[in-house]
């Protein structure tokens, strides 16, 4: 039996790749716990880009990430409540805050690696497997995206309509 998902096509594509991703998140958050680490799939990004750079200001993962600035703030203080980052004021810009792993946050990162090499070859393999590689198909999307926003293809469409 074919479920609604499956049955609206297009229509839907923005709900299938929500239902995959909080698919993927719910399992991945079980793997975390699994191997002792109440760590969540959310915080990876700005986790890993901060094991990676250090320093970063908010304005400076934002870009770095793609993701807005409130996104970046809310995700920063739930990693400040684990304990795993730290949060300073810059010393040329009092108005800047810089974000870092705390040293909590350098010790787990060994046990998280061990982790991510164990995600990275389940995702490889779960891409591997498809007739279409998702991932190659995620970044035309994204670049399709980048010549004209959604929404403005939306606008052009229905204007279009209308002649």
């Amino acid at each position: 039996m074919q479920d609604v998902f499956s049955k609206l096509g297009p229509l839907i594509i923005a709900s299938r790749l929500k239902r995959m991703s909080d698919y993927i998140m719910r399992a991945g958050a079980e793997f975390y716990h699994s191997n002792g680490i109440e760590f969540e799939p959310k915080w990876f990004p700005l986790y890993y880009l901060l094991s990676q750079e250090k320093e970063l200001g908010i304005m400076e993962i934002a870009q770095k990430l793609n993701i807005s600035h409130p996104a970046v703030i809310q995700l920063a203080k739930e990693l400040e409540k684990k304990g795993w980052i730290i949060s300073t004021k810059s010393k040329e810009d009092a108005r800047k805050r810089l974000l870092k792993l705390s040293k909590k946050g350098l010790n787990l990162l060994p046990q998280l690696q061990l982790i991510w090499d164990d995600i990275r070859e389940v995702n490889r393999q779960v891409v591997d497997a498809q007739a279409t590689n998702i991932l190659t198909a995620l970044e035309e999307m994204e670049t399709f995206f980048d010549s004209k926003s959604y929404t403005e293809r939306m606008k052009l469409f229905q204007e279009s309509k209308k002649k």
